[in-house]
């Protein structure tokens, strides 16, 4: 079921943090980009996947989503496998 993008919150996600998507899936917080309001580079702690989302969004269940991303890439970090590669 779609979120209702009305309930979602603008927010500063915590690196080192694994959140999960609105749509599916797991996304480990790496790291804020202070210089943008709401933007941060995220992991797919299943893919490696690793991107900034732009416009980043908190729902009320405390699922997470984002306006759009740029600078994807797949990169595997060490603390992934440390963590057993969570999904």
């Amino acid at each position: 079921m779609a979120k209702d993008i009305k309930e979602r919150e603008p927010f500063k996600p915590a690196p080192g943090v694994i959140f999960e998507n609105a749509g599916g899936g797991k996304f480990l917080c790496i790291k804020v980009r202070e210089s943008f309001n709401n933007c941060a580079w995220f992991t797919n702690v299943k893919t490696g996947w690793t991107f900034l989302a732009h416009g980043c969004g908190l729902y009320p269940d405390g699922s997470i989503d984002w306006d759009y991303s740029t600078d994807g890439h797949f990169d595997r970090p060490p603390e992934l496998d440390a963590k057993g590669g969570e999904s």
